[in-house]
């Protein structure tokens, strides 16, 4: 039985609240804690994405910007926008620009984003997030966001083990905090996290990342959404990956023989 841990939470500022990670051995648990955790945990993420909300969705007194993302407008200042953004400063070049719809991202994506602009929001990178953030952060070239959010992952990845025990991909791993991910969401994530580097020329982030695919097998891996949507080229690299750290399997076997 695997049994993993997953606490979440890296500011932006490069403080480790917590650090993520799964193992392969088991831990036994006290049975209201999980639930315990979970309605603590659900109850903090309503009321921080109703704060957010109420404080994007309105006009506030220094919002000079409005954001359309789908149907709804989201109030920004220009100014904070640019200070960590080479793509917004771009697009205010032009100064009686008032408002720029942002295309291919759901209005509670963008909050979530927006939130690690604003620091009276304090929000931390953690395990539902970090996807997310990775993505927009390349997208606006938010480089201390992207930067952080790579951190994160390279900590993940180094306590990261064996995930492959089950054929089909579709079991379910037990986090401490009481939510269960399943073997094939894992490698999607993966599979979009080595996406999001190969494009931004990460060699190192690549590496690790296809350090952990390379031990996945290889019926798991065209199981995965994740590996699917990638294009030919990035399925290439991992079946790549893959044959030669079968090789050396095979290679380290003879050896000990």
């Amino acid at each position: 039985m695997i049994s993993s841990e997953i606490l979440s939470g890296f500011n932006v500022d490069g403080d480790y609240n917590k650090a993520i990670f799964i193992e392969n051995k088991s831990k036994q648990m006290d049975s209201n804690q999980p639930l315990k955790r979970m309605k603590t945990i659900h109850t903090d993420i309503h009321m921080i994405k109703r704060l957010a909300e109420e404080f994007f969705f309105k006009s506030h007194s220094f919002s000079d910007l409005v954001l359309v993302v789908q149907d709804k407008e989201l109030y920004v200042d220009r100014s904070v926008l640019a200070a960590g953004s080479k793509v917004f400063q771009s697009y205010f070049q032009d100064a009686n620009m008032d408002s720029i719809e942002i295309l291919d991202v759901t209005p509670d994506e963008m909050i979530e984003l927006l939130q690690f602009l604003y620091p009276q929001f304090r929000r931390t990178i953690n395990n539902d997030n970090v996807t997310i953030l990775l993505i927009l952060a390349h997208r606006f070239e938010l480089n201390f966001i992207s930067s952080a959010c790579r951190t994160f992952i390279l900590l993940y990845l180094s306590k990261f083990e064996y995930i492959n025990m089950y054929p089909n991909g579709g079991e379910f791993i037990q986090q401490d905090d009481g939510i269960r991910l399943s073997i094939s969401s894992i490698l999607d994530i993966l599979c979009i996290w080595f996406r999001e580097f190969l494009l931004v020329g990460d060699r190192t982030a690549c590496d690790a990342i296809l350090n952990r695919l390379a031990r996945c097998n290889s019926s798991s891996i065209l199981a995965s959404n994740g590996f699917m949507d990638l294009e030919d080229r990035m399925k290439w690299k991992i079946f790549q990956a893959r044959t030669k750290y079968l090789e050396n399997q095979r290679i380290s076997e003879f050896e000990q023989k």
